[in-house]
């Protein structure tokens, strides 16, 4: 996307637009800005802008008014006019269209979703901006610490794509798209099922809800009922429990199958070392290290067939 900007007024403070992409695939900017900017240009061929509004101050875009937890929604090709008010605050979202096409037909539960020819704004209720706030801010924080400030994947990353879903998802039910909820005990059931049969066989790799969804087939708010009213937990909160008890499993053989902490965690999904620890010993009132080690005690051999006197060694 190429954009000129005339900036028409000097800034009380400086401007500030952080930017995490991965060259022309998809990107993630997060703008402050202080001064007065007028922009125009033309949006790619092939990808879609998401504007997730937190104050607006007065700005349009492609004409239209912008409001604070107002959700803009541009499709490719579209020429770009834009006025900015200093003070206006933005994540914008830039995504291949196949991709929003699906996020949108998973929030909607329905798979012959379209993405719409022209731009349209819903606003959100205060609570599901202020949510959305918070989870852009921390995708933009992982995705850093991950990668640095250039990532270079082909794929949005995982931490990207749970955001991206959330955000279909709260302008569904915002635009009053999202399909209601079944509530049926026997088809929670059968969903949470299907779905935890799936987690498993690939708890290794990358499992954002939007996967698990496309695979049961239901929407996301669906599958999030779904897994509340099976395993008292969300879709995230069961795979990260899953993996960290995969990951004691592990742990418990490793030493002598030759693996350390780290590898067992990166084998059962897990990147982040530091929050593993911490969650691992939220979970099991150990560190991982702590049941590594103890995974190392042998038992030495009886002295006789009736001995009592036998004691673990710890391995030197």
């Amino acid at each position: 996307m190429l954009v000129k900007i005339d900036q028409l007024s000097a800034g009380g403070a400086p401007s500030r637009i952080r930017q995490i992409q991965s060259h022309g695939k998809w990107a993630l900017d997060l703008a402050n800005f202080n001064c007065t900017v007028h922009a125009d240009g033309g949006l790619d061929s092939d990808s879609v802008v998401v504007l997730a509004v937190e104050r607006a101050c007065g700005s349009t875009i492609c004409r239209i008014p912008l409001e604070d937890g107002m959700v803009v929604t541009i499709p490719a090709g579209t020429m770009i006019t834009a006025t900015i008010q200093p003070g206006l605050s933005y994540a914008a979202s830039v995504i291949p269209t196949a991709l929003w096409a699906e996020i949108q037909a998973l929030a909607v539960g329905m798979f012959a979703a379209q993405v719409a020819d022209h731009p349209k704004a819903v606003r959100l209720s205060i609570n599901q901006a202020r949510i959305l706030r918070n989870q852009v801010e921390a995708t933009a924080n992982n995705l850093v610490a991950a990668a640095g400030d250039s990532i270079q994947l082909e794929q949005p990353p995982d931490a990207f794509l749970e955001y991206l879903g959330a955000l279909g998802g709260a302008r569904a039910i915002a635009d009053g798209r999202a399909l209601a909820i079944d509530h049926s005990p026997r088809r929670y059931l059968r969903q949470a099922w299907t779905a935890e049969d799936f987690i498993r066989v690939h708890i290794r790799e990358d499992l954002p809800i939007v996967r698990l969804c496309r695979e049961v087939g239901v929407s996301r708010r669906q599958l999030e009922y779904a897994f509340r009213a099976t395993f008292a937990a969300s879709p995230l909160e069961f795979i990260r429990t899953l993996r960290l008890n995969e990951a004691r499993r592990q742990l418990t053989t490793a030493r002598a199958n030759g693996l350390n902490v780290t590898k067992v965690a990166m084998d059962v999904g897990i990147t982040h070392l530091g929050r593993f620890a911490t969650s691992y010993r939220q979970l099991f009132g150990e560190s991982p290290k702590e049941t590594f080690l103890r995974a190392g005690i042998s038992w030495p051999r009886l002295k006789s067939a009736d001995a009592t006197d036998c004691q673990p060694a710890p391995i030197e």
